[in-house]
């Protein structure tokens, strides 16, 4: 699609500390070989969006490290591009750093593209969404907003960091707030994701943001709405999605695809998700390891037990030790004997022999980047 521009939104994404100490949530390990941010990728990639802007907030240095050369996310290498997107000025200014002083930064997204539509899509939302008919039904339908939300069964346990809509019978933003999370019972949630003519944004970015710096894309959109500039039309996705907005839903997440019957809904064989390649060798299991319920990533070495766990690109476990219901990121070393329960290890950590790391199911244990104990 060379009339749209697809935006993988960073700023959107919550605070999730203290996984994000370190790194923005979008590059965060996911299944030991992908970050968050590879699904928005890929679905751009899949839908045949074919430039590409990557809306980065702040540590730049973890998401660079993981998108590489970027040729990952691409279907054809003359045509299709990705772009780094920084507000520099926003780096002294914090209070200003949003995802729309960005796109005002870097306006060629604005000016010096023949783009008609631009797709904004959340880092930290996992979904495999098919743009493709939801830019056709907001072509179709002369929309100038549309805003992708999904039906959710418990407000105040689902898509914590976005926010709740108000539809009307013929589609239209009645009203919208920020979820609470007190409010129990089903609802309507806004995937922070939107369509929008390229026209359109441009026209409120120039007459809105003088006034007020602070604005971000979810606060704009909805404000115009509201002042009956634009009216928004939500498009209902209905299939598999998860916003990582806590701690305690990165891990249940996570586990939740151990089960086929919930991953089968996430890696559909004509939807793929790629992700940046490693030149790693495929895990080895030794004579006496035992492996249960788990998903071990390329490069790991196991000798011990490892039971309903996701084990991250070169983790040693060493024979004797036992790690169960944990997620252990790229790198890390478990000694002989030693005991991982009901916790996340960071990356580049090392436990050594015999020692006894974790919390409970309700509340795991976090180990920090490069831990030795």
């Amino acid at each position: 699609m060379k009339n749209v521009i697809g935006l993988v939104n960073f700023h959107s994404s919550p605070d999730v500390s203290p996984i994000t100490d370190s790194r923005p949530l979008g590059s965060t390990s996911f299944l030991g070989r992908y970050a968050l941010c590879d699904f928005a990728l890929s679905n751009f990639c899949n839908s045949g969006i074919e430039t590409v802007g990557l809306l980065v907030k702040d540590h730049q240095r973890s998401i660079l490290k993981h998108l590489g050369s970027m040729d990952a996310w691409v279907r054809n290498t003359k045509t299709s591009k990705e772009i780094i997107m920084y507000n520099e000025p926003g780096h002294e200014r914090p209070g200003i750093n949003t995802d729309l002083q960005n796109i005002k930064e870097n306006d060629w997204a604005l000016y010096d593209s023949n783009a008609n539509y631009i797709v904004v899509a959340p880092a930290h939302i996992v979904a495999p969404i098919d743009f493709r008919p939801i830019l056709a039904e907001h072509i179709a339908r002369h929309e100038k907003i549309t805003v992708i939300a999904t039906k959710v069964k418990d407000k105040s346990e689902e898509f914590l960091s976005e926010n709740v809509l108000k539809v009307s019978k013929d589609g239209y933003v009645l009203d919208n707030y920020r979820n609470p999370g007190d409010e129990k019972g089903p609802g309507i949630m806004s995937m922070a994701a939107y369509v929008i003519n390229r026209t359109v944004l441009a026209d409120m970015i120039h007459r809105f943001l003088p006034a007020n710096p602070t604005l971000d894309i979810r606060t704009l959109i909805y404000q115009a709405a509201e002042e009956g500039e634009y009216q928004c039309h939500v498009h209902l996705y209905e299939g598999y999605a998860r916003c990582f907005d806590s701690f305690p839903h990165y891990m249940r997440y996570c586990f939740e695809l151990l089960d086929p019957k919930v991953s089968d809904q996430l890696f559909l064989p004509s939807w793929p998700i790629y992700t940046k390649s490693h030149d790693t060798p495929p895990a080895l299991y030794g004579e006496k390891s035992e492996v249960k319920d788990s998903i071990v990533a390329n490069g790991a070495v196991i000798e011990g037990t490892v039971k309903h766990s996701i084990i991250g690109r070169g983790v040693k476990i060493a024979k004797g030790a036992r790690v169960e219901n944990a997620i252990v990121f790229s790198s890390t070393r478990i000694g002989e004997n030693a005991v991982i329960e009901d916790a996340l290890i960071d990356k580049y950590s090392m436990i050594t022999r015999s020692k006894k790391v974790g919390g409970t199911e309700d509340v795991p244990l976090y180990l920090h980047q490069g831990a030795i104990l």
